[in-house]
């Protein structure tokens, strides 16, 4: 499945960025990578990123066939981090929820979106039927990338989440994209 990586993609604008899955070696610089973003880019994420014994235990426990963490970088620093978490029993086995964080000075270079056309061929190549996109609502730039990615809007849960310092309720919209018709 990592026979193509790492692979160099061109952005729009010329820049070029490597893509690659996450290895346990890559713990400080994910974590680097989280604390560098801004509070207001970190603020609905669903872990606390800056927790430096999280991002260890990630490391730690890699397993590919539960989380595929894939990293972009750009001149030896990661720029983004983008997951595809399986569902790996019951009744959504057939569903992979997708994740991008993009660090502030490559959002709008169209890197998340690239990021999302490769966790959708990985998760094809992984039989995955549906993914899965939960989304702040008011990050309107990301469920726009999402819906050019061909994901639909299901849903938007009204005040569903609260930001990490409990302070703050959000909407969230669930997006979906059916990578195979679903069968009877």
């Amino acid at each position: 499945m990592f026979e193509d990586y790492p692979k160099k993609i061109t952005l729009p604008d010329g820049l070029s960025v490597t893509l690659r899955p996450m290895t346990r070696d890559d713990q400080y610089a994910l974590y680097s990578f989280f604390v560098d973003l801004g509070e207001e880019d970190r603020r609905f994420l669903r872990n606390v990123v800056t927790d430096r014994k999280l991002i260890e235990k990630w490391a730690r426990n890699l397993n590919y066939d539960k989380v595929l963490p894939i990293l972009a970088e750009y001149q030896d620093n990661i720029v983004a981090n983008a997951t595809l978490h399986y569902q790996t029993f019951g009744w959504g086995r057939h569903v992979a929820e997708i994740r991008v964080t993009v660090a502030p000075e490559f959002q709008g270079r169209r890197l998340g979106a690239a990021l999302i056309e490769e966790l959708t061929t990985l998760a094809a190549k992984h039989n995955v039927k549906k993914l899965l996109a939960r989304i702040v609502t008011n990050r309107e730039g990301v469920i726009t990338a999402f819906k050019r990615a061909g994901f639909s809007q299901l849903t938007v849960l009204k005040n569903y989440v609260k930001d990490l310092q409990n302070q703050q309720y959000a909407d969230i919209a669930l997006l979906v994209k059916e990578l195979q018709p679903a069968t009877s």
